[in-house]
């Protein structure tokens, strides 16, 4: 039960790499595709300004997380689509995109969790196919190879953030998308793992790795494990074991992100503001565009909309946790071999949590936070050439308002 040797030995001189798919494929040259890497061309900023003609506001404390957007609030499907991971907004809106004539494409994911597929969805049916998470480093863009050969000209992509990042930079540079009509559904996106790790993961937290279809860290503090069994295993996050959250585990390019909210759709399809639920279903979305408003309006009947609701202290619960998430980070001597917390009271810390800490909308506030000081830590440790490339301003102007001095004095991280 040997873990791949990455896991063991994380280079962090190789490529940043979240496997987008620009690049694998045959219809353009592959230095093309490099040029409008994320991971060249960094987060936001020019990006942002191109499509919203401004950056965000950093005085406006939701814009400065959220990012630009115009409505904002919860929803359900009401009648949620069956094997769907919450109620299916998102296959119902490229369904009907594709039904009303809006697309004539949709570029997106079939396959199974450990063998994501890119694939171009020109039938409702294929959609379908497509529907459930898939998290682990995803090809996507590959399919839009297969749209330029078809010559598609109007085309909806869903994606994360990585691959949101790459198509705009992508379409705005380069002449092949040139007279293409982009729709963009955004998926919050953090955290994922090579397929063979994700492996080694379920190995070491699950009781029947084998049968696991999919999993998500949920708003109730404890990650949720779907099985093709249909049973779902709930696993606190204090009590994961300490070998799964040591560095190299994750992959490199996931730590430096800095769009969680993935803010350069036209629309953002996620759950993690939405209230919590035993049925889980509800969803939250960010209407960011014209194009995003016209894509919800078309299933705006078959949806159930609720305002955004949230309680609790956010900024004190990220507080917190700023030592226990990035200390271990930066300083991984500091993790054992045994779980972070025995079974028994993580399960305890979670009930906890999830009656008082940060729930709804403070739930997204507190993710993205914490999210973003691990990043920025972690690239400024391991990466500290990147810094300047890959943090936006607004990821330092929200680092400063948590006055983060713990690490200031620790060496950045070098190669033996």
């Amino acid at each position: 039960m040997n873990p791949p040797p990455k896991l063991e030995n994380p280079r962090f001189d190789e490529p940043l790499c979240s496997r987008c798919g620009l690049c694998m494929g045959n219809a353009w040259a592959t230095a093309e595709s490099l040029k409008s890497c994320v991971f060249n061309t960094g987060w936001l900023g020019v990006h942002e300004e191109r499509l919203f003609g401004r950056t965000r506001n950093m005085h406006d404390a939701d814009e400065l997380r959220f990012g630009i957007s115009r409505e904002r609030f919860n929803a359900v499907m009401k009648k949620p689509l069956e094997g769907a991971q919450w109620s299916g907004i998102i296959t119902a809106i490229s369904t009907k995109a594709l039904q009303t004539g809006l697309v004539d494409g949709v570029v997106t994911l079939q396959g199974t969790t450990f063998q994501p597929k890119a694939v171009l969805a020109t039938t409702a049916e294929e959609v379908h196919a497509a529907r459930g998470n898939k998290p682990v480093l995803s090809p996507v863009l590959q399919a839009l190879h297969t749209a330029w050969k078809k010559k598609v000209k109007k085309l909806l992509v869903v994606g994360a953030s990585c691959h949101v990042h790459v198509l705009r930079d992508f379409a705005a540079t380069h002449p092949w998308l040139d007279g293409v009509e982009l729709y963009v559904v955004g998926i919050p996106c953090t955290d994922n793992l090579e397929p063979a790790h994700l492996k080694w993961v379920f190995r070491h937290i699950s009781r029947s790795p084998d049968t696991v279809l999919n999993f998500e860290f949920m708003q109730d503090y404890k990650v949720h494990i779907v099985h093709s069994t249909g049973k779902v295993e709930k696993i606190p996050f204090f009590s994961l074991p300490a070998a799964v959250l040591k560095v190299g585990v994750f992959s490199n390019s996931c730590m430096s992100c800095f769009d969680y909210i993935n803010s350069l759709a036209d629309i953002t399809v996620g759950y993690f503001g939405a209230p919590y639920t035993a049925a889980g279903k509800e969803q939250w979305i960010l209407v960011r565009t014209d194009k995003g408003k016209k894509l919800f309006d078309l299933v705006k009947n078959d949806i159930s909309v609720r305002p955004e609701t949230g309680s609790g202290d956010s900024f004190g619960a990220v507080k917190a946790s700023i030592q226990p998430t990035i200390g271990p980070i930066l300083q991984p001597h500091l993790l054992g071999d045994r779980r972070s917390m025995p079974l028994f009271f993580g399960k305890l810390l979670s009930a906890l949590k999830a009656k008082k800490g940060p729930r709804g909308i403070e739930f997204a506030r507190y993710s993205i936070d914490i999210h973003a000081l691990r990043n920025y830590f972690f690239v400024r440790h391991y990466t500290p050439e990147r810094l300047d490339v890959l943090v936006p301003e607004h990821i330092r102007h929200l680092v400063k308002q948590y006055n983060v001095t713990d690490f200031d004095d620790l060496p950045p991280h070098s190669e033996k």
